[in-house]
This record gives structure tokens, sequence and C-alpha cells, in this order.
């Protein structure tokens, strides 16, 4: 079969809340998603008919149901779910048709699909989403790639990682092993990001409300200090630097004479020198105080609070990972794993978050050498003499010949010895722009250029093999 055309590519990544949507892959750099759609769809109850939107003339109409298909990952409601891909895949034609007439006159089957996939979908929804593709959408091919996977290849195809995946009210710890999805090994988590609002609400902050506490958690205030921040923090209140975590210069010290004499409230002037301090282009992480935009417009003060709320989350995290990961019985490829921490879902936007989850996983799962064989190690290798190491070195290559010619070698490595963030790529700018929460789409991108533009039509199931096998083909791809 000849290769897709990129512009007719369609991508989509169905969330619970949204879902990203792109057609056309662009030949020189990946973009990010061209739309982000609620993950909703509308049903009338008597007659089972769904609505793209919800009809102006039927808002108030108890006939007519709200209906999100996929709740925590999960497909909820299958039926619900085929109309939302029927609605978008109908939206964007009509779109992408709308800004340049004549794109689509030719016969629509000539549109592939690479749908993103989560764990939890059993293999009756797939090959149902298979079945719909082919005999309803009539498109021409179809990848259903797991997130995992699309997140590994986003970073540079990894071969071995992990992946943490939150969600509002979920979070997935995600193991990949030779690029290979390790689902049997996938654990859920019964919170997610909603965690960080409970807690700062019922601990920090109580006095905002619901939509306030979501307000601050997406604004540009909200961070999570990494330890070597709090660290400075805490150094600089003991040096004596102010609240803005540098030393006192003349412009920070309170003339207690002229606020008297001025007769304005003491916290109108301290309120007027910290907004003073962040036009200098202070640190948010410096500042005492900030602001951030509620959702009605109200600008609202806030302190250090905008630097709580996750460790809830990441405690919970942590330990899942540490069980998650300690199941995989290869120690070379555990200790790849644990070298590349892939972290996705919004909550991962949120700055310093994920190097916050890195300090916790280190602290809590490190293997580190004991101090006295360290130290006993260095000496040997670094204490004696040139010719006593030679040695030294052929005795032990004898002792190997003996003791190989009877008994098997037995390699013991413990895991993990390191544990980071895996890296991301550099080289796609727009996305080191939008930043990598989403990543996973990236990843679908590369793998949709790769797969739908080669020679081969292996990779990816044809029509040809759906008429010829049915919706369990999508089992035999070499993908």
């Amino acid at each position: 079969m000849a290769p897709f055309r990129l512009d007719s590519i369609l991508i989509i990544d169905p969330k619970s809340e949204h879902t990203l949507v792109q057609l056309g892959i662009n030949d020189e750099t990946f973009m990010i998603p061209d739309w982000k759609v609620p993950s909703r769809i509308y049903r009338e109850r008597l007659t089972g008919h769904y609505f793209s939107q919800m009809p102006p003339e039927r808002s108030a109409d108890p006939d007519v149901e709200t209906v999100y298909p996929i709740v925590n990952g999960e497909i909820r409601d299958l039926d619900a779910f085929l109309q939302l891909l029927r609605t978008i895949y109908g939206s964007v034609l009509a779109e992408k048709s709308s800004e340049n007439p004549g794109a689509f006159d030719l016969e629509l089957a000539t549109v592939p699909l690479l749908l993103i996939t989560h764990h939890s979908w059993s293999q009756l929804q797939l090959e149902t989403i298979a079945r719909f593709v082919f005999e309803d959408l009539k498109m021409a091919g179809l990848v259903l790639l797991p997130t995992s996977l699309a997140a590994a290849y986003a970073m540079i195809s990894l071969q071995n990682c992990c992946v943490i995946d939150i969600g509002a009210n979920r979070t997935s710890v995600l193991p990949v092993v030779d690029f290979t999805p390790m689902n049997h090994l996938a654990s859920t988590l019964s919170v997610g990001g909603n965690l960080i609002n409970e807690t700062l609400h019922s601990t920090h902050l109580p006095q905002l409300n619901e939509e306030q506490i979501e307000a601050l958690k997406k604004s540009a205030v909200f961070e999570v200090l990494s330890d070597e921040g709090m660290r400075k923090r805490h150094q600089d209140s003991l040096n004596g630097a102010d609240g803005a975590g540098h030393d006192a210069n003349e412009d920070d010290v309170i003339n207690i004479a002229d606020i008297v004499t001025s007769g304005r409230d003491t916290r109108e002037v301290l309120e007027e020198r910290e907004r003073a301090k962040k036009e200098k282009n202070v640190p948010n992480a410096e500042l005492e105080f900030n602001y951030f935009w509620d959702s009605k417009g109200n600008n609202i003060k806030v302190g250090k609070q905008r630097f709580q709320g996750c460790d809830p989350l990441i405690e919970q995290i942590s330990r899942r990972v540490g069980i998650t990961l300690s199941q995989i019985s290869d120690v070379a490829k555990t200790r790849a794993i644990w070298e590349n921490i892939i972290v996705i879902g919004g909550t991962s936007f949120i700055p310093g978050f994920k190097e916050k989850l890195i300090d916790r996983l280190v602290e809590d799962h490190l293997i580190e050498e004991p101090e006295h064989e360290r130290a006993k190690r260095e000496e040997d290798e670094n204490g004696d003499s040139a010719g006593s190491r030679s040695n030294r070195k052929k005795n032990h290559k004898a002792f190997q010949n003996i003791i190989a010619s009877s008994i098997p070698t037995v390699e013991y490595t413990q895991a993990p010895t390191a544990i980071k963030l895996a890296k991301y790529a550099e080289y796609f700018p727009e996305w080191k722009k939008y930043g990598y929460g989403e990543i996973q789409f990236l990843g679908g991108q590369v793998v949709a250029k790769q797969v739908f533009t080669h020679s081969r039509d292996v990779f990816y199931v044809t029509r040809e093999s759906y008429n010829k096998y049915g919706p369990s083909c999508i089992w035999d791809t070499e993908f």
C-alpha cells in the first residue's frame, strides 16, 4: 500500500476531561495539538440520539443528559465514546475543508488514524473501536498506541522507562521494558491532581473556595520548591535575609516612622513593597507574597502556601512506584527504568513538581553503597602501589579461572543506584515552549509519521487486513 500523505494523518488522544486532536503532521517539526476539546457528548434519554453540542433550546431539558465516556482513564460508556470519535472526526474534516476547499474531495478513506489508548481498555473495547473505525468511519488505517509507549517514543525512543501518568483523580504507574508496555504490572492509585486541591484547602488555604484553589494551582505563582530550594529559603532566613530571599539592603529596610507619619495602613505599604519587588523581576520563589487572578477576575494575594500542597500526592506516588518496579526481576533493566522516569498529565505542568518527585524517589528508594565499604574500596583502588595492584589482578584472574571451570559465575547487582528524570528532546521548539505534560501526544506524532509513511504496511492495521481477518487483526501488527 502506498504511504499516506502527511496532511491526511489523524491523531486522537482521549482523556477523561479533554481530548487532544491533530489532523496533518508538519514535515519539518512536530507541533503542539491543533485542538483540545472536552471529552463529553450529549444524549437524548428517550431516543438515545447523540448531540455534539447541547442545543440552546434544550439546555434545561431534563431528557437531554451530558455524558462523559471516559472516567479516570477507563471507558465507562463505549457507545458514547464511539460517538465522540465520530463527532471529532467529522468536525476536524469540516474545519480543514473550510480552510482549504477541495482538500478532501477524494474518498475520505484515505485518512488513517492513530489513537492513543489507556492501559485499562479491554480487548473487547479495542476490537470494537477497530470495527467502528473501519466499518462506520471508513478510515484507511489504524494504530492503537498505548499511552506508556507513546511517552517512551517521545523521549527519543526509550527502550526501558517508567511512565507516571497523573490525572485528576487517579495516577497510573506504567513500566516499559524493551519497548513493551508491562500492562500486567501497571498500577493505579485512586488519587491524582485533585489531592493537591484538597490539601491546599484543608491545610493551607481554607479561606479560598474550590474555584480559587484551582485557579491558584494553574497560575504562574504556584510551584513546588525542590529540597535545594527549601534549604535556600531556610538558609536565607538564618542569614537575616528578608522574605524575598536576599540580604536586606536599602530598598528592603522598613522605615516604621515613615509608615506612621504617612497615615497609611501598614498592610497596604507591605503589599506595595512586594509588588515593587515583583516588578523588578524577582523570582517567585524569593517573594514572601505574590498574586494570582481567579476565574471572576479577582486579584488574590497568597503567601508561602503557594509552595505547599503537593507532598501527600508525591509521597503516595513514590511508594507505589517502588512497589511496582520491585516486581521487575531483570536488575539491568530495572536500573535503566529507574534512570528514565517520565511524568505526564496536567499536574506535571506545575513548576518543580517533577523535580520534587525525583527528590522523594531518591529519598525513599535509592540504594547507596555503605560508607565503610566505599572507603575500603577506594583504599584498595588508590592506596596500593602499581605493582601490588598488578599482582592482585593476576591472583584474582587465576582464582576466576579456577572457579569458572566448576561453578557458574553469579553476578549480583542492586537497583536503583541512580534515579533520574528521562531526558527530553531539545529539538522540538514548540513543545519545549508548550511544556511536556502531554508529551505522549508528541510520541503519537513520531510514531504516526514513521508507520503511516513507511513503504511497508505491516506496522499498522490496513483496510485490507481488517476486511480479511476482522477486528482481531489489531493484535497481529509488527509495531
